[in-house]
């Protein structure tokens, strides 16, 4: 599949991110060169050279725009494939038949900011520093956020948090389960940044409160709770995991559009539970705050001399260890 030009489509603000029909994106941010709006990227997509390459059960066409001069073709690629790798780990295959992934060259040591967009067909567009090197592209996180972002068909704006949390749930312990990042780095991660997604004194719920602290950690908490929750109802057998792959594979990611509900029901059945659909009706209207130290101590998850250990003999231990590694 190669992409054609699309026609101007209105840009919209929401909670100050730009964003589009079919559009998420990891920040506010302007793509360097020409490619700032989804015309000029799906036409650099259809008109420009690309290299397909084969990602379990998908393909992805690379788009070096304008060449990208002075940029590590061959640094870059095997970056690629590393991030559609960890994103294939946890969802089981890629999650979208093909995918067109604009990269732009840009000033720097590190990746910029990506976006991804469905609406004219699975698009990233994403900026890379020609200065980065193999360590920068190890530590790189967007590529594959962006690319979690494939998975799940788009919902309502006022659930946009349900997109970006899930990628900035999903991303790391993707990372892990690939053998690319340190078990005890994202949860001392999570244990750091999970409390900016809690909720303020003026907060009235996750459909109604468009904070970034909320959009994208309140998200990742809530689907934090979701996976323990769905484990522990299950005997550990099946977790989010399994309600997200059933999601994926039914709604075909990021080219369509689901309500949150149907989204839930769709997980929901395939983990045997109610736990999305009774989980979003507690926290869209209402705050919903967790006590997280009680929850990671019951997780086990121990911080000590700046540092994370396991407490294996904690409650929810062996939870925790099965959404680490993928059980």
């Amino acid at each position: 599949m190669r992409y054609r030009r699309m026609g101007r489509i209105p840009v919209l603000l929401f909670f100050g991110l730009v964003l589009l029909p079919g559009h998420v994106t990891a920040s506010a941010f302007a793509a360097p060169g020409n490619y700032a709006d989804p015309d000029s990227m799906y036409a650099a997509l259809a008109q420009q050279p690309h290299q397909t390459y084969s990602v379990d059960d998908g393909t992805i066409d690379v788009v070096f725009a304008d060449g990208a001069p002075g940029l590590d073709r061959e640094r870059t690629i095997r970056w690629i494939l590393g991030s559609a790798r960890a994103v294939s780990t946890y969802f089981g295959a890629f999650p979208v038949k093909h995918l067109g992934l604009l990269v732009i060259a840009t000033d720097g040591t590190r990746v910029r900011d990506g976006t991804t967009y469905g609406y004219a067909g699975s698009a990233i567009r994403i900026g890379v520093g020609r200065d980065a090197d193999e360590a920068a592209f190890r530590r790189d996180w967007v590529l594959v956020h962006e690319m979690t972002h494939l998975a799940l068909p788009i919902v309502p704006r006022r659930s946009a948090w349900l997109l970006e949390g899930s990628a900035t749930y999903i991303e790391p312990i993707a990372r892990v389960q690939a053998g690319q990042l340190d078990p005890a780095a994202i949860w001392r991660d999570m244990k750091r940044d999970m409390p900016k997604g809690q909720p303020a004194a003026d907060d009235h719920g996750l459909d109604n409160t468009p904070t970034w602290g909320r959009t994208y950690w309140g998200g990742a908490l809530f689907l934090l709770q979701a996976d323990i929750a769905i484990r522990q109802k299950t005997g550990n057998r099946k977790g989010l995991v399994d309600a997200l792959r059933a999601i994926n594979r039914q709604s075909g990611g990021n080219a369509t559009r689901w309500s949150v509900e149907r989204l839930a029901a769709t997980g929901d059945a395939a983990t045997g539970t109610d736990v999305l659909r009774s989980l979003y009706a507690r926290m869209k209207d209402s705050p919903g705050p967790v006590d997280l130290d009680e929850l990671f101590a019951r997780l086990g998850v121990i911080e000590r001399a700046g540092g994370i250990v396991f407490d294996d003999s904690a409650p929810l231990a062996a939870i925790r260890s099965a959404i680490t590694i993928g059980q």
